[in-house]
């Protein structure tokens, strides 16, 4: 599976407000994320670095329509990774229950499986 992106948004936790404070945005990072077929690999191109991540566990939600990943970047940083087929973005989140966590959400231009 492929997937371009034309959008990138970042969010830091408001432990206060328990809610994500938009910090900024940027529609020229463009990016673009390719899954493996069984969906335990992924990369992730951005204009100025590649990454791989080991997709450690996943949860399908089928009534929200999204993918939630437990993965672990090629250099140990780990991550939860959200494909919301439904409202088309694909959402990291960094430092998980603590009260430094933030949100990187990527909107979807194009997803596309390797047989188009």
């Amino acid at each position: 599976m492929y997937i371009s992106t034309n959008l990138r948004e970042d969010y830091n936790w408001n432990p206060k407000m328990e809610e994500w404070k938009f910090v900024s945005s940027d529609d020229e990072e463009l990016t673009f994320f390719e899954f493996n077929a069984d969906f335990t690999m992924f990369t992730h191109t951005t204009p100025s670095i590649t990454s791989s991540y080991l997709v450690k566990e996943t949860l399908y939600d089928e009534e929200s329509d999204q993918y939630e990943f437990d993965v672990v970047s090629d250099v140990g940083n780990k991550y939860l990774c959200i494909l919301d087929l439904e409202q088309d973005n694909i959402r990291f989140i960094g430092n998980i229950g603590e009260s430094n966590s933030w949100l990187v959400r990527h909107s979807i231009k194009k997803l596309w499986l390797e047989e188009e």
